[in-house]
């Protein structure tokens, strides 16, 4: 099934799925806290969710920091997700999209932030590539994805593709390895309230010079 219509079918559940609690809605908290110290009064930004599901990190992201001038963007492969996005707010700007298909204009974000779509990329270079070019000069990519650092992480994933389709979670050594030339490491946040979750990853980049 396509990635596309496995995302349709959860549209409708995906607020209400165990993983809010203990990993989406703590990777949200990682994000928000994350964004708050890097934004400046008075300055105008503009921020792009890349895969953004059903548009809940948006709308957090707007109650969190409603008195900041932000541009918010969302896209998702999913037209169910997005059907849900609209629903819900009317603020942001969203597309029905894959990360390959979306074309804005270069150097058209200060912010671009990818939490748990990473893994189900094909082509997770040329995602990389993608970013760099969409960020402005230093513009911050906040990457979010369950990391298969170790077996029980290994294990993990590989049941949650069940329910989710095909995904490669990379380790933190490959996704460094897919930033490096492209992006400075500004930070990596470990997200794991809860003993039995896999590892979960926040990486902070700042766009680089380039390959």
């Amino acid at each position: 099934m396509p990635n596309s219509l496995i995302w349709d079918f959860w549209a409708d559940k995906y607020d209400r799925l165990w993983v809010q609690k203990y990993s989406l809605g703590p990777s949200r908290r990682a994000v928000i806290n994350a964004l708050a110290p890097m934004l400046e009064a008075g300055r105008s930004y503009r921020l792009l969710d890349m895969g953004c599901g059903t548009g809940q990190l948006l709308r957090e992201l707007q109650r969190a920091f409603a008195s900041d001038n932000i541009e918010y963007t969302g896209v998702d492969i999913s037209a169910k997700m997005i059907e849900q996005c609209r629903r819900q707010d009317s603020e942001s700007i969203y597309f029905v999209a894959d990360i390959s298909a979306f074309e804005p204009a270069e150097e058209a974000y200060d912010f671009i932030i990818c939490s748990h779509s990473f893994p189900y990329y094909p082509d997770k270079q040329a995602a990389m590539e993608k970013f760099h070019h969409m960020l402005k000069k230093d513009g911050i990519l906040l990457m979010v994805q369950a990391s298969a650092n170790s077996l029980y992480d290994s294990i993990a994933m590989f049941l949650v593709k069940f329910t989710t389709g095909k995904a490669r979670y990379l380790s933190i050594k490959g996704i460094m390895e897919l930033a490096r030339c492209r992006f400075d490491k500004i930070n990596i946040v470990k997200i794991r309230e809860r003993f039995y979750m896999p590892t979960i990853c926040l990486f902070l980049f700042r766009k680089g010079g380039g390959l």
